[in-house]
């Protein structure tokens, strides 16, 4: 009777869980009995992750004239290239992220950096700019995995963890952005574009060996849902959850301001007063990465202690104060420049940490149509700030894209101030401005012995309470009953 107990479930599961078991290591395979508290060594492998693949869609910002004097192609026609990458992501965001919710997230995360590796070798080959065009978009598509992975940080972070983990793959991801432009202008100037984008496919086959050898199996979220549904929710949860659309808006103008700084942060230093060399500008990125070390370590002693309600005020006051030195100051002086690079990204990666800590507990069971919601409008800040800026840039020069910075931040300034940390609805004060104080919720989560349980977020109405059957456990015909744990 024994051996037939254990041959049932065997004879129930599908070729592909059987499947999925067989690439999947032991040691990774899921156990809802154990601890699966997220480990350092896993939030830094996901934060390298997060900041290899984001690079995929910056290597060529610095080289586009390389690109077109190597396909024989005009300079207006390579701009192209980081176009159509952006819009390729852009799908991405709104398509691609929501099957996160209805998978199971391994072999999906794998299966992306595989598959971008794949087209980013025909990237780094083809001789045909047309071809080259076309992967781009495909590759930009496939480059959500950073997005993949905040869910899973917000989900299996250890509590007293979560906001510098968070922080680690936020600063991961914009340690990317930044030494993809580095790296991609100091290679191409003493070698060629083509050894700049084999450095990456090399990059990404060892991100694929790390996350093979570290990434568990984690459950699928929504196992009853299905793709069209989590398409829809993404429709719905902006006029459900107040928080959410507060932080998306927020969101949306700090990377307003951070893109317009960095685009039309090139021309000022390369025209007079300064006229750098292009290394020296390339160099200025060194500026904005050294934010990202200190990122995690202000998550540790100021996010994790403050409501994020009272982080995002810090955030958003230290970026205006740098935008206003570094537009009036920037005419005359780099110090201008530097001020902003440093603070004003420092203040960002903040705000972007306090952010997710806010509506981390929207909607546990669709963690990613959440993050769907909140990167498409932060991806549309950076395509307007891109454009307003660079258009406000050629009228009127530093000043005048530097005042429409000042006025991005003072809106989101507006935005964190009309709704209060513990206001439930779309605007007011309700329950106080205490900043220092938890909310209900967070005090009931980090009651001793609470921590074998998944680190989901608990929400502030019953209904979206997760629940371990939703989780996914079960899932793939494997038993959602409970092991013994003696």
């Amino acid at each position: 009777m024994a051996d037939t107990a254990e041959r049932v479930p065997l004879a129930g599961r599908s070729f592909g869980g059987l499947y999925r078991r067989a690439l999947t290591p032991s040691w990774l395979q899921w156990d809802s009995s154990a601890n699966q508290d997220l480990t350092w060594t896993q939030n830094i492998i996901f934060g390298c992750v997060a900041a290899f693949s984001v690079a995929n869609l910056y290597y060529t910002h610095p080289i586009l004239n390389v690109l077109a004097d190597d396909f024989g192609v005009s300079d207006e026609r390579s701009s192209l290239v980081p176009t159509i990458m952006q819009a390729g992501y852009a799908g991405g965001l709104l398509f691609v992220i929501p099957i996160g919710d209805i998978v199971r997230r391994r072999p999906m995360i794998i299966g992306l950096i595989f598959s971008t590796s794949m087209l980013w070798l025909g990237l780094t080959l083809t001789n045909s700019f047309s071809v080259f065009l076309g992967l781009s978009f495909v590759v930009g598509v496939l480059t959500v995995t950073p997005q993949l992975m905040f869910p899973l940080v917000v989900q299996y972070a250890p509590r007293r963890h979560r906001a510098t983990m968070i922080s680690i793959v936020m600063s991961g991801i914009v340690f990317g952005m930044l030494i993809a432009r580095l790296l991609s202008g100091i290679v191409t100037q003493y070698s060629s574009w083509r050894s700049v984008y084999w450095m990456s496919f090399g990059l990404q086959v060892a991100l694929l060996g790390l996350l093979y050898i570290f990434m568990p199996d984690y459950p699928i979220l929504r196992p009853d849902t299905s793709y069209p549904r989590s398409l829809l929710t993404i429709i719905k949860l902006p006029f459900r959850h107040p928080v959410l659309t507060q932080c998306s808006f927020i969101a949306f103008f700090t990377m307003a301001m951070f893109t317009s700084f960095w685009t039309t942060l090139t021309f000022q230093l390369a025209g007079p007063p300064f006229n750098l060399t292009t290394l020296a500008i390339g160099l200025f990125a060194l500026i904005g990465i050294s934010p990202v070390f200190l990122n995690p370590v202000i998550s540790r002693v100021l996010t994790s202690r403050l409501h994020p309600s009272g982080t995002l005020l810090i955030g958003v006051l230290a970026s205006l104060f740098s935008v206003i030195i570094g537009t009036f100051t920037g005419t005359f002086s780099l110090a201008g420049p530097i001020i902003w690079a440093f603070l004003g990204d420092l203040g960002m990666n903040t705000i972007i940490v306090a952010n997710r800590m806010a509506f981390a507990a929207v909607d546990p069971k669709a963690q990613n149509a959440v993050n769907s919601v909140y990167m498409v409008l932060t991806f549309c800040g950076q395509l307007f700030g891109t454009a307003v800026g660079n258009n406000l840039y050629a009228q009127g020069g530093w000043v005048h894209s530097g005042g429409f910075s000042i006025g991005m931040m003072g809106a989101a300034l507006l935005l964190v101030l009309i709704r209060g940390p513990h206001e439930k609805g779309w605007i007011g004060w309700g329950g106080g401005w205490d900043l220092t104080d938890k909310t209900v919720e967070e005090k009931a989560q980090e009651r001793p012995g609470q921590d074998l349980e998944p680190n989901l977020p608990q929400s502030s109405t019953e209904d979206e309470k997760p629940n371990h059957t939703a989780m996914g456990e079960g899932s793939s015909g494997e038993s959602t009953a409970p092991k013994d744990r003696s």
